[in-house]
């Protein structure tokens, strides 16, 4: 299993909302496991939302990282919900309850306590497109909704049933993205006025200025590193130069 330093996306440097794009059940595994563990151990209630028997390998995955689950279950710390009980509301998928469901997670997690909510839940079946509009309605309001809250989620996709025009919208609604084990930064993500918008003008312009975003970034991390390397090479050089002129006894 991947370590937890290397896996679990860190909400203290913005992976607040990722969603996993997974290719295998291992790979979702290890997020989730990962993303568990770091909310327990950063003093967080910990939601999953998933089958009894993913439930049950995040349990094992835990002990192997040295939390009790049940323990964490018996403190209030880790839930779990299967995905009616999470999502559905008298069996429909309303996503303005959901984002009212999850504040209601979260106020309670703090009125017992704990420093904020952990919530992963994974989509178990291709939805049709009027559900779809939903989800990604549901997901782009997220991290405006929950900006000020004490909330980390981890949306979990699997390749196998999402096809890849879908997938897209899930990178347009998640800042992060967790791609076979790497936290990445999303540079497809796109505001929520963005995302649900069909202007694809709007939706050029904006891509534009990410390129052009990106170029300077990469510019000024150079500049950087070429200034450090030349810093570097002058202190070195007055350290040789100190050297010099000390008598040869006291040279090392």
């Amino acid at each position: 299993m991947t370590h937890p330093s290397n896996a679990a996306p860190d909400p203290a440097h913005g992976a607040r909302h990722v969603c996993v794009p997974f290719e295998t059940a291992d790979e979702s595994r290890e997020a989730f496991v990962a993303f568990i563990h770091g909310g327990l151990d950063r003093g967080n209630r910990c939601l999953f939302v998933g089958s009894a028997a993913e439930y049950q390998a995040l349990g094992q995955g835990l002990e192997e990282l040295g939390i009790c689950a049940q323990r964490a279950e018996a403190r209030g710390a880790l839930l779990f919900m299967t995905v009616e009980q999470a999502y559905l509301e008298d069996g429909v998928f309303a996503p303005e309850k959901v984002l009212a469901r999850v504040d209601r997670f979260i106020q309670d997690a703090l009125a017992d306590g704990f420093a904020g909510l952990y919530a992963t839940g994974e989509l178990r079946h291709e939805p049709g497109d009027d559900v779809w509009r939903d989800v990604v309605w549901y997901e782009a309001h997220v991290n405006e909704h929950f900006a000020r809250e004490p909330f980390a989620a981890l949306c979990r996709y699997p390749r196998s049933i999402v096809p890849p025009h879908r997938v897209c919208d899930v990178l347009r609604t998640h800042p992060v993205a967790m791609v076979r084990g790497e936290a990445c930064e999303n540079p497809f993500y796109e505001r929520p006025e963005l995302a649900l918008s069909d202007d694809s003008q709007a939706r050029l312009d904006w891509q534009l200025r990410q390129l052009r975003v990106q170029n300077r970034t990469q510019r000024h991390l150079e500049e950087k590193t070429a200034s450090a390397v030349t810093a570097a090479v002058e202190l070195a050089a007055e350290l040789e130069a100190l050297r010099s002129t000390l008598p040869p006894s006291t040279r090392t």
